[in-house]
């Protein structure tokens, strides 16, 4: 029942296949690694490996897991994968000598792995044995497997979970039968007491009995223990995701941008002259939503002139407990983004060099209030593309990047919306230490739909820009906003955040425009991605979680 493969990690080679949309490994007649099992075989049928290097020396499996993946033969329901580590065996680790046990799963599915390999892991670094020819022939007599995607760590997590959820029944059923046992001790004790007392008693224990029957056909639950058992699943269930997340980016290693939530703590009503800011609690409950699915976030901050010049406005110390709370729910503080919406008018009449001197000294002094880490990064003109691509400006705008880096220790770069994007002075784009783009395409005439090749094309337009900013520059290009309301309407126009509620799109609507910009490539140039707006659809949330952790790219 077993099967001995060898590998030479270094120099097994074998041609590339003729269609990689039709999966076939060619193995040849001289092959010798391949491995044959029945159909609704599990857990006996084992392979053992010896695994070497190109030197004839064992490689060393010492700290090592071991993943089977195999890809199924074809069916008529759809394609099927297996990927399991749970059969690993160590051996002789040292002289790279390992067992695996097939799951069960594995034998579903009569025919021939379109593709079968081990992966070996160690420390988030993987390496892969080449393909093994795994035959699984027919069983007419018997049938009960049924073929399905197999995640090994998933599946034990969900079996934990079902075993909880037993453990649960099993203890509401003893309370319930305790409970029923105090009323019975109750009637005796009081039935001695006079006939009208056993009337009243007898009359209690009915409704009880009756009460009793209820909760067991109806599984009836108080409010209060409905929300709890709800609250209980979906922990389990949250954690159930969080740890298959894990487990494949152990695999696939991590993604390459930096996931972060612009929080939208401050604004500045320059209208009616108002600055409003949350408050501390709201900060904790904003930061409670965002853990569910980024890495870290971004801190907008004003600065305006609300009476004499221009400063950052707020209670820094309000936000820096914000911060704080943040680190410790691991939401990581990534940036700090200076928004001004004064007009071009409004800053020359208090005179322009006066301005660039209020924005160096206010922005350099809250830094030094909120003690920024030095990964902390600073945006700073965010859409001042009137002050950036003007020349007569620009040399005001190199000087403030300079002063700031300089007293602030962090690392400074400028954000405009990608229209604006090519038109500002080289000499400022030089002077950064990276390039922000906000970046909101859009697609029209959806008719409340949200197909995903056209939103993905809308993000493969914006490819154009941040390859010429690289190419130009030689800087980082983040995605420093990014986002969209959960409304087809907002489709036509993303970064209004004003649009009605009458074409809320119950989660479609920010899931296939995140998944959208995933499809389109364009994170392979970037080194950060930064949300604007928050994420109120859980399928976005899972999307963006799982591109965070590497599990999809």
């Amino acid at each position: 029942m077993s099967q001995t493969l060898t590998y030479v990690i270094g120099s097994d080679r074998r041609a590339l296949v003729d269609n990689i949309q039709d999966f076939k490994v060619d193995f040849g007649n001289d092959n010798q690694n391949w491995v044959q099992a029945r159909q609704f075989e599990r857990g006996m049928r084992q392979v053992f490996v010896n695994v070497v290097n190109e030197d004839n020396t064992p490689l060393d499996l010492t700290g090592c897991n071991v993943w089977f993946e195999g890809l199924l033969p074809k069916t008529a329901n759809g394609d099927f994968r297996v990927i399991d580590s749970d059969g690993y065996v160590p051996l002789d680790p040292s002289s790279g000598k390992f067992r695996f046990d097939m799951p069960g799963q594995a034998f579903t599915v009569a025919g021939s792995y379109r593709q079968a390999f081990f992966r070996i892991v160690k420390n988030g670094n993987s390496v892969t044995t080449l393909e093994f020819d795994l035959d699984v022939l027919a069983d007419k007599v018997i049938d009960g497997l049924i073929p399905k995607d197999w995640i090994g760590p998933f599946e034990t997590i969900a079996d934990q979970l079902v075993d909880d959820l037993q453990k649960h029944t099993a203890s509401a059923d003893k309370i319930i039968s305790d409970f029923q046992q105090k009323v019975t001790d109750l009637v005796n004790q009081l039935n001695q007491q006079g006939s009208t007392t056993t009337s009243m008693l007898t009359e209690l224990q009915n409704r009880i009995t009756n009460l009793e029957t209820k909760i067991k056909q109806d599984g009836l639950f108080t409010q209060a223990e409905a929300e709890a058992f709800e609250q209980t699943i979906q922990k389990q269930l949250d954690k159930a995701v969080t740890e298959v997340d894990v487990k494949l980016a152990s695999i696939f290693g991590k993604g390459q941008n930096p996931v972060a939530l612009n929080v939208y703590w401050t604004n500045w009503d320059d209208a009616k002259r108002q600055y409003t800011q949350f408050s501390v609690d709201q900060m904790k409950t904003s930061i409670d939503k965002a853990a569910k699915y980024v890495q870290g976030m971004i801190v907008p901050l004003r600065l305006e002139n609300d009476g004499s010049q221009y400063h950052v406005l707020g209670n820094l110390a309000d936000i820096k407990q914000g911060i704080d709370y943040a680190n410790s729910k691991g939401v990581k503080l990534m940036g700090i983004k200076i928004h001004c919406v004064a007009t071009l008018e409004q800053i020359n009449s208090y005179g322009m060099d006066n301005f660039f001197n209020d924005y160096a000294n206010s922005v350099s002094a809250a830094c030094t209030s909120l003690t920024l880490t030095a990964d902390t990064k600073l945006t700073i003109l965010n859409e001042r593309w009137d002050l950036v691509n003007n020349k007569n400006y620009a040399d005001k705008a190199v000087k403030l990047v300079n002063d700031l880096k300089t007293a602030t220790k962090l690392s400074v770069g400028i954000s405009f919306v990608q229209q604006y994007l090519g038109d500002a002075q080289s000499s400022v784009y030089s002077a950064c230490d990276f390039i922000g783009l906000n970046a909101y395409p859009t697609v029209t005439d959806l008719k409340r739909s949200a197909p995903l090749a056209l939103i993905a094309s809308a993000w493969q337009q914006v490819a154009p820009i941040i390859q010429s900013l690289i190419a130009a520059y030689h800087k980082p290009i983040y995605l420093s906003e990014v986002g969209i309301e959960d409304n087809y309407e907002a489709l036509e126009d993303p970064s209004n955040w004003k649009v009605g509620s009458q074409y809320d799109s119950d989660g479609e609507v920010q899931y296939m425009y995140f998944k959208g910009l995933i499809a389109s490539g364009i994170l392979d140039y970037t080194s950060a991605l930064w949300i604007w707006f928050d994420v109120t659809s859980t399928a976005a949330q899972a999307l963006i979680r799982q591109y965070a952790n590497g599990v999809i790219n």
